[in-house]
């Protein structure tokens, strides 16, 4: 089923607002959920609707929190998120962090108490336009933990994603990384169960610590868990997430003193820095467009179109979806269900 963009919008607003969300962070939340379907995030998207339902309706998220600046020493500034819509919050916050750094360079930023931050290669987006870099660290808590230590047969971690973004010259697509250190993120495998499709190998053990390719194992009673990406490297990288982003923000780590509500509570420990304060612009951009020109000429492996740096895909679905958004029926017929629910039917087609 198709929808346009701007109906799209209109919906992911008003579900929220049915459930006692601001209009201006109901605008947020949806605005950020259409743009991650855009670029061919559906994990990410209007479908994660159904779960924010549950969690706003058992007060695991604030429907009207906002963040509350705790600290602000010029270049650094530290955030308590109150548990708000996290699409929100983190725009909120990124917004500020790039003020500081067109003003100081750089900015260190921290965010604690943040519901689930969503795509945080939208955040890279944001910093990117704007001709600066990201690198920022997310931890998960609040919940039970869904990836295994490497080595391990059940779950201590979560997906602990880590995002780097910046500008490139010649008009080219912005360089985005956004990666879980698991294999696959969670809203991936419950996308994966969903349809009914297998997990990649070597993404996932079942409860016994076997490994599976079923996503539905990670939903299980018992259940299994996702593992790090590359071994002990992806552990590694995900280990220094979760203590960047729960130990400095305050916001606390996975480790089994702290509640686990089951809800994604997201901590953050981000880095924003302007490239104009310690580099010639003009060598610079021609070192960054021959390096690229560079990657774009390596002669692809049989089966593959070419190379691409990261950032390429979302903005080739971006292209591919400027006007619209297609659904498969699992996914509508759960956002009908969802609309009808909160008495919002009108607002799908």
């Amino acid at each position: 089923m198709k929808i346009s963009i701007a109906q799209a919008n209109e919906f992911g607003r008003r579900v929220l607002v049915a459930q006692g969300v601001p209009e201006d962070i109901a605008r947020d939340v949806a605005e950020h959920l259409v743009e991650s379907d855009r670029v061919g995030y559906t994990s990410h998207g209007l479908s994660i609707l159904t779960n924010y339902r549950r969690v706003l309706g058992d007060g695991l998220a604030q429907a009207d929190g906002r963040p509350e600046l705790l600290n602000d020493r010029g270049a650094m500034l530290a955030y308590d998120g109150h548990n708000g819509l996290g699409q929100h919050v983190g725009k909120v916050v990124i917004e500020k962090a790039i003020e500081r750094t067109q003003e100081h360079g750089q900015c260190i930023l921290t965010l604690r108490r943040s519901h689930h931050l969503g795509r945080m290669g939208h955040y890279g987006e944001m910093v990117a336009a704007k001709g600066l870099i990201l690198l920022a660290f997310t931890n998960v808590i609040n919940r039970a933990p869904t990836v295994a230590p490497f080595g391990g047969a059940r779950a201590c971690l979560t997906t602990n994603p880590l995002c780097f973004a910046g500008p490139l010259p010649g008009g080219r697509p912005p360089f985005i990384v956004d990666m879980a250190t698991s294999s696959i993120a969670v809203n991936k495998a419950r996308v994966l169960a969903a349809k009914g499709e297998q997990a990649p190998p070597g993404s996932l053990i079942d409860a016994q610590g076997n490994p599976t390719t079923d996503p539905n194992a990670l939903f299980s009673d018992p259940p299994g868990a996702l593992l790090p990406f590359g071994g002990h490297k992806g552990y590694a990288m995900g280990l220094v997430a979760e203590l960047l982003a729960g130990v400095l923000s305050g916001g606390g780590t996975i480790q089994p003193e702290h509640p686990r509500n089951g809800v994604a509570t997201n901590n953050m420990f981000a880095l924003l820095l302007d490239p104009q304060v310690d580099f010639n612009t003009d060598w610079r951009s021609m070192e960054v467009g021959a390096f690229i020109d560079y990657l774009h000429a390596c002669p692809p492996q049989p089966g593959v179109d070419g190379v691409q740096y990261p950032g390429e895909y979302e903005a080739r679905n971006r292209a591919l979806n400027a006007d619209s958004l297609e659904f498969d029926s699992r996914i509508w017929d759960g956002l009908k269900t969802l609309a009808a629910d909160l008495g919002v039917a009108d607002a799908l087609p």
